[in-house]
């Protein structure tokens, strides 16, 4: 397994972003990019606790499945209910994350950082962001996404203290050779398209060039995790 990662602060003053990469008791890879809300308060705080929180609680399960990732995520969202409170303010987070158990990949995310699944130059899966957009596209509310642009930004589950709002959306794949997996905040995505990705991915020195173009162009903060099998 081969792990890269890059982040930066874009046009932003600081990084609410939070890369958080470490090892299992039970020796499981855990991967996750925690986004701390735009307009919120301390959303670099926010973002840590709620990594930290989810980190914390998968360490000791005994089992990685839908059900444990989702009360990870509830202990990190009665966490940041607890900051907010204590701080009076309001802040949260999007996450997404992976967890590599033997040949399975666990895929977990609220909000908007997107994960992929990519072989060479095919992507074989992406997830859904959980957005007001996608919402509306589902429910058939509106045809036509262009016509939506303005509310694309918004998003409709995040961990901020609601527990209404933090459910998670889940996946868990088998892996073969070859594949990648890569998590990225929306201030990649919205700089770059899931087919760039892959076109950078699969250059020699792909994520420099990523990160050269998000020194240009990205308006938001940005962080990567590619995962390599």
């Amino acid at each position: 397994m081969e792990v890269k990662q890059l982040t930066g602060t874009g046009k932003r003053e600081s990084n609410q972003d939070f890369i958080y990469m470490d090892r299992l008791e039970s020796g499981a890879s855990f991967f996750l990019i925690a986004d701390g809300m735009g307009g919120y308060e301390k959303g670099d705080e926010a973002a840590r606790i709620v990594s930290e929180n989810i980190f914390t609680f998968l360490n000791y399960a005994e089992n990685i499945n839908e059900q444990n990732i989702q009360i990870a995520v509830q202990k990190a969202n009665l966490a940041i209910k607890q900051f907010n409170n204590k701080n009076n303010i309001k802040s949260g987070a999007t996450i997404g994350g992976i967890i590599v158990v033997e040949n399975t990949v666990h895929l977990f995310w609220i909000g908007d950082v997107m994960i992929y699944q990519i072989n060479k130059e095919n992507l074989l899966f992406q997830t859904r962001s959980h957005t007001l957009v996608n919402s509306l596209l589902e429910t058939e509310s509106i045809k036509e996404e262009k016509s939506l642009e303005k509310y694309k930004h918004i998003v409709t589950r995040s961990i901020s203290g609601k527990p209404s709002e933090s459910s998670i959306g889940y996946q868990s794949i088998q892996f073969s050779e070859g594949d990648s997996f890569i998590i990225c905040s929306d201030g990649v995505h919205n700089t770059v398209s899931a087919e760039q990705i892959l076109v950078y991915i699969n250059q020699e020195n792909g994520l420099q060039k990523m990160e050269n173009q998000f020194l240009k162009d990205a308006q938001d903060n940005y962080s990567v995790i590619v995962i390599g099998f």
